[in-house]
């Protein structure tokens, strides 16, 4: 039988296994392990080790693109010169994703266009290539959801991504002021992630604040915030705005 016969049954057989990424390219592999004089175990580590390197780009890339996420937002993208105030320490700790695994609570605040969202994206970006599921949503979006689902079957809002993702991240809660029933789902939603699994809020309002937001009601808000800031890890950000700085770039000199 021909050495390409051969070579396509074993890449089938592989194939079927499910190593399906091996499968494809054993020649390469074969031809690798020729050229570098590998052992047997070491090729067969080589083979291993590729099917599981193209698997877990394949659901790095799928979660990306199921979770909501503004492209391109990165943590190494992101400019810790222009955003003032952000313990850059503090984010690389997070970049480790600890705060997910312990169910953590993470806050971006700040004023608007200073880079609280692309910081949060960043940090949710790092979560999927450690095993997260995530989910990125606006608070204004979050809302509606909510209260679309107020009435539906409990089987079936279990399944919803906001609870099910394991880092949730909620954009721009603040930009809107909260009527009485929106303010109590978010205080459920929250309720049942508290010490399940881990969100990330960002916030043009401090904290102090947050009364006013949630619908004037302080007693919601101490609710609310008392189970966020239990564990949780506060991200203060100031300095001018992003996309004013761009604008100026754009705009012609004066006279």
């Amino acid at each position: 039988m021909s050495q390409t016969s051969d070579l396509e049954r074993s890449g089938k057989l592989l194939t079927q296994l499910g190593w399906t990424w091996a499968g494809e390219r054993l020649a390469e592999l074969i031809e690798r392990a020729v050229r570098e004089k590998l052992s047997l175990h070491a090729f067969l580590e080589l083979v291993a080790q590729a099917e599981h390197e193209a698997r877990e780009t394949h659901r790095i890339t799928g979660w990306l693109k199921r979770s909501g996420l503004p492209v391109g937002k990165t943590l190494e993208n992101f400019d810790f010169t222009f955003a003032h105030g952000v313990d850059r320490r503090k984010v690389e700790l997070l970049a480790t994703c600890e705060f997910a695994t312990r169910h953590e609570t993470v806050l971006a605040l700040g004023p608007s266009g200073i880079g609280k969202t692309h910081l949060a994206a960043g940090l949710a970006v790092r979560a999927i290539a450690n095993g997260f599921s995530v989910w990125f949503v606006t608070a204004d979006d979050l809302t509606q959801m909510l209260r679309r689902d107020e009435q539906a079957p409990a089987a079936r809002i279990r399944q919803r991504r906001y609870l099910t993702a394991k880092v949730l991240v909620i954009d721009e809660l603040g930009f809107q002021v909260l009527d009485r029933g929106a303010a109590h789902r978010l205080f459920r939603l929250i309720n049942q992630r508290y010490e399940r699994a881990s969100t990330i809020i960002t916030s043009n309002q401090s904290i102090r604040d947050w009364p006013t937001i949630l619908a004037g009601d302080e007693a919601l808000a101490t609710a609310i915030l008392d189970r966020l800031l239990h564990h949780c890890h506060v991200l203060s950000i100031d300095g001018p705005s992003y996309r004013l700085r761009h604008l100026e770039t754009q705009l012609p000199p004066g006279p």
